[in-house]
C-alpha cells in the first residue's frame, strides 16, 4: 500500500496558511511513508495555485472533492481525506491513538501542522517550515520593484456577517493611520514600501500599490522583500517559506503561542499594547539587520 499513489484531499475550508503549513506535514509524510507518488486534490480556487510547482507533489488535482475521491479510489490510490466530516470520523475511529477532542487543543497550542502529523502517526515533525516552489514567471512583478523594498499587508480576512467582521477587525486590525506613518518611516529609511492587497482593497497611502496580483506573484514579491509587515494572515506563511523576515502586528493569541518560532525564520510578534509605529518600525529594521548577517 505504501508504494501506491497517496492523495491528500482538501476542502474549501483550507485557507492560504493551511495550504502552506500542510506542506511541512507532506514533507515528513513523504520521508516516512515513502509513497510511490504524492498528490493533493482541492477545489479550483485562486489560492490553490500556491501549491503548483511544489517539489513535494507529483500531482495537483483540482475539482469537486467527492469526485476526486471516487476517481482515486477507483484507481486503487490511498486517500487521506482531510475534509472536516471525514476527518472527524477518522479521528473517532482512531481514538485509542489520540483522543479526538485533544486535536483542537493541539491545533492552537502546538506548532502549526503538528496535530495532523499526530493524526497521521508521524510523530513530531522534523521541520515546521513550509515548502514553496517558485519559478521565474512568479518573480516577474518582483523584478519591477526598486530594491530594497518592504511589503506591507494591512488587510485581514473577511466575514460575511457584519458583526463578526467588526469584531475580527478589532482583534486583528491595526489603524490605517499607523500603516501610513510606518510607510513614511520606511521610505525615509531608504525602503520602498509596497502594499499587497486584493483588487477591491485600498492600498496604504504613500506606498506602491500591488493590488489583485495572482497569489504566486505575491509570493514572488514577498520572496524578494527585505521584510514583510502584516496582520496575522496567510501571507506570513509565505514569508516563512521564503525565509523572508516578517513582523505580525498585532499578534492576538496567548503569550505562550508562537506559531512562527519553530519555522526558524527571523520574525517579531508585536502585541497590540506594544504596537506603536515606532516599535514596529524598529522591529522591522532589526529583522532586516539580522537577515543581512
Amino acid at each position: 500500500m505504501e508504494r501506491a499513489t497517496h492523495l491528500f484531499l482538501l476542502g474549501a475550508d483550507y485557507h492560504l496558511g493551511d495550504l502552506l503549513w500542510l506542506t511541512a506535514v507532506l514533507a515528513e509524510y513523504r520521508r516516512q511513508v515513502r509513497p510511490a507518488r504524492l498528490a493533493v486534490g482541492c477545489p479550483d480556487r485562486p489560492i490553490g495555485r500556491i501549491l503548483e510547482h511544489n517539489p513535494l507533489l507529483d500531482d495537483l488535482r483540482y475539482g469537486d472533492p467527492g469526485r476526486l475521491r471516487a476517481a482515486a479510489r477507483a484507481r486503487g490510490e490511498v486517500v487521506r481525506d482531510l475534509r472536516p466530516l471525514p476527518l472527524a470520523r477518522a479521528m473517532l475511529r482512531d481514538w485509542r491513538h489520540h483522543w479526538p477532542w485533544v486535536y483542537y487543543r493541539d491545533l492552537w497550542f502546538l506548532p502549526r501542522g503538528q496535530w495532523l502529523a499526530t493524526f497521521l502517526h508521524l510523530g513530531r515533525l522534523s521541520s515546521y517550515r513550509p515548502v514553496l516552489g517558485l519559478c521565474d514567471a512568479d518573480r516577474a512583478t518582483a523584478a519591477t520593484l526598486p530594491i530594497p523594498y518592504v511589503v506591507l499587508a494591512p488587510h485581514i480576512g473577511r466575514y460575511r456577517l457584519p458583526l463578526a467582521g467588526r469584531a475580527w477587525r478589532r482583534v486583528k486590525g491595526w489603524d490605517e493611520g499607523n500603516w501610513v506613518r510606518l510607510a513614511s518611516l520606511l521610505r525615509t529609511a531608504g525602503y520602498e514600501p509596497v502594499t499587497a492587497a486584493a483588487a477591491d482593497q485600498a492600498p496604504i497611502p504613500g506606498t506602491r500599490p500591488l493590488l489583485g496580483l495572482p497569489i504566486r506573484q505575491v509570493a514572488g514579491v514577498i520572496e524578494g522583500a527585505a521584510a514583510l509587515v502584516g496582520g496575522e494572515s496567510g501571507l506570513w506563511f509565505i514569508a516563512a517559506a521564503c525565509a523572508t523576515p516578517f513582523a505580525i502586528v498585532p499578534w492576538w493569541l496567548p503569550r505562550g503561542v508562537d506559531w512562527a518560532a519553530p519555522m526558524g525564520v527571523p520574525h517579531r510578534l508585536i502585541r497590540r499594547r506594544d504596537a506603536t509605529v515606532e516599535t514596529v518600525f524598529a522591529s522591522c529594521r532589526e529583522l532586516v539587520a539580522h537577515d543581512r548577517h
